[in-house]
């Protein structure tokens, strides 16, 4: 059984340069999504038995890279056109930035990690294929799984981001937003009209799903997740129970 432990999210990278001076240093080289992801993981971790064990699932963002990486890639498109593009020099944080799998590998060092990891790409829809992960994990034997996502509007200067990060676990602990330990109990799926308005974004389905647990009195959730936040083909529903 899969079990909620602990969640963490952050929309502000001031907050994190202010309040987690060591956490900003490890995450400022690279992009936002990846920044407010692994500071969101870096918070949850303290609610782990064993950061060295847990199985990770990390989703890539949907929007991906950064406003630098587009401008050294303009860059690349003039010098190609002038003939000038041998005497190119590039910053290695700009190539940190076109990894999607950088948020999982940096915690996995961080964390001297080297449990089972998987990486999920940028498609829409991608986050109820990692809950669908965790169960499966928990179900395999592992003790405690993480999945941590983030995200931007935008690639851009003033683009606004979310990250966050959910821990579960194997053995039932109360989850902090209801007090009561609450269990994920499957997935469900079903065929929808394609003409469903997504919008792809790997962290703000997560976030809603955590304020309408955090929100729900009955021992019983069945959260619709919003067609926005869908493949865009299936509709899904996290069925969730609290337990007493």
């Amino acid at each position: 059984m899969a079990y909620f432990v602990a969640f963490a999210e952050h929309r502000d990278l001031a907050t994190i340069r202010a309040r987690s001076p060591e956490t900003w240093r490890r995450v400022r080289r690279y992009n936002l999504p990846v920044q407010l992801a692994l500071a969101a993981a870096q918070d949850v971790m303290t609610a782990s038995t064993d950061p060295k064990s847990v199985v990770v699932i990390s989703l890539a963002p949907c929007q991906p890279g950064s406003a630098e990486l587009y401008r050294w890639g303009d860059v690349v498109t003039s010098r190609m056109l002038n003939g000038t593009l041998g005497d190119l020099r590039m910053n290695p944080t700009q190539t940190l930035h076109a990894v999607d799998n950088l948020a999982m590998s940096a915690f996995a060092i961080t964390f001297g990690n080297h449990a089972d990891c998987l990486g999920l790409g940028g498609a829409a829809g991608q986050a109820w294929s990692g809950l669908e992960a965790v169960i499966e994990r928990i179900e395999d034997g592992a003790e405690e799984v993480l999945l941590m996502a983030g995200d931007q509007d935008q690639a851009s200067e003033v683009a606004e981001g979310v990250g966050i990060a959910l821990l579960f676990s194997k053995r039932a602990r109360p989850f902090a937003p209801c007090e009561r330990p609450v269990r994920l109990v499957r997935i469900e799926r079903h065929p929808m009209d394609r003409s469903s308005g997504v919008i792809p974004h790997a962290a703000n389905g997560l976030s809603d799903l955590v304020s309408a647990v955090a929100s729900h009195q009955s021992s019983s959730i069945a959260h619709e997740v919003p067609p926005q936040h869908t493949d865009g083909h299936s509709s899904v529903t996290v069925v969730l129970e609290t337990c007493s």
